[in-house]
């Protein structure tokens, strides 16, 4: 499993690099086959393909895995700022644990349940997407597709807290306002402008107001710009605001408040466009997750390890696949942190230990 892993980071994937993201699907998808899984690409123009790999059909149930073979670090980071190495119980490189790790994870867990069992009573899906990163953009469509029929799904993004997984996440949105207002010499005329700055300054303090940090709702105006020249009123003035929220009621009170807050133009001559989405909703367990927790803690506990339930802040591809109305459990993969920084790490024994978890599942599910 360790030199699996280290093959796959030393593939280097950027998202925007297609050439190298389709070398790791090369990889995962020969692996798949050599396992019996029949296996598919969906071809993308600007990004890697995405790989669908199916055990052969039966009239049981349906686990759908999901991973990424795409990370964050541009080209030539491994031979520079992040050799991959290894210390004591711990693995550094780029995308060891975000998610080559999870990929690693996935892939040896079906194999432990394909090599145990002479057969399954189920169907296992893996989907291993090209373009997680930049926010699914090509993938995201396809989750209603590629899930809509399965009874579970598990996603190999990593375990942030150790003996922890997670059933919620936050919903997440990111939105753009563009100002107009009236340009006009600053000294000779100032009455005859209005300034798109001052209109983007009042909106932004109204937004800062929606925070509520008590029970998870942030909005971060990460990005500014207006104007030209000193002396010139400015006429042109542009925001760019991320926005998480906890759960669909909040995101929905959210949602309601920016537009009205962009639709009222409070100062005369200026006026306010809002495009945008949430193309994320929150990750939130239905009834049907909340079995699948239970199940998944009693797997745990069979291997000597009580399971927590944690929240995070960052988004995945458990969002969308849980909006598809299916029962969705992340962190599957290996415990680490520091992910898109030059210390991203992973641990080993998590590495080990998650892969035993997601094949004693599998068992219980399927098997």
């Amino acid at each position: 499993m360790l030199a699996y892993l280290e093959q796959l980071v030393k593939i280097e994937s950027p998202s925007t690099d297609k050439n190298q993201v389709n070398l790791v699907i090369d990889t995962l998808e020969r692996d798949y086959q050599e396992l019996g899984l029949n296996t598919r690409r969906i071809h993308q123009d600007e990004f890697g393909s995405h790989l669908v790999a199916e055990t052969p059909r039966t009239d049981g149930p349906t686990v759908l895995l999901v991973g990424h073979a795409d990370t964050v670090f541009p080209m030539g980071t491994l031979s520079t700022d992040m050799p991959f190495h290894r210390k004591g119980d711990t693995l550094y490189g780029p995308g060891v644990m975000d998610m080559k790790g999870g990929l690693t994870t996935m892939l040896f867990g079906v194999k432990a349940l394909l090599e145990s069992q002479k057969s399954i009573r189920g169907n296992i899906r893996v989907v291993v997407n090209s373009d997680e990163e930049p926010g699914s953009p090509t993938s995201r469509p396809l989750w209603p597709e590629l899930a809509g029929d399965a009874d579970w799904a598990f996603v190999f993004e990593w375990e942030p807290e150790q003996g922890a997984l997670l059933a919620n996440r936050k919903g997440v949105g990111v939105f753009h306002l563009d100002f107009n207002g009236i340009s006009a010499h600053a000294g000779a005329e100032p009455e005859k402008g209005a300034s798109a700055i001052l209109a983007m300054v009042d909106k932004i303090q109204k937004l800062n107001a929606l925070n509520n940090f008590d029970i998870g709702t942030t909005l971060n105006v990460g990005v500014v710009s207006g104007g030209e020249l000193p002396y010139v009123i400015a006429d042109k003035a542009k925001a760019s605001i991320d926005i998480r929220v906890c759960n669909n009621s909040e995101q929905q009170r959210i949602q309601r408040s920016l537009e009205e807050i962009c639709s009222n133009d409070n100062l005369p001559g200026t006026n306010c466009t809002l495009t945008g989405e949430f193309h994320r909703p929150p990750l939130e367990p239905i009834e049907a997750t909340k079995e699948l927790m239970a199940q998944v803690e009693e797997v745990g506990h069979s291997l000597g390890q009580d399971i927590s339930w944690i929240s995070a802040g960052a988004v995945s591809d458990a969002n969308n696949i849980s909006a598809a109305g299916v029962p969705t459990i992340d962190g599957m993969g290996p415990y680490g942190g520091r992910a898109h920084s030059p210390d991203e790490f992973m641990s080993i024994p998590s590495l080990f230990y998650k892969t035993t978890l997601i094949a004693g599942i599998l068992k219980r599910l399927v098997g």
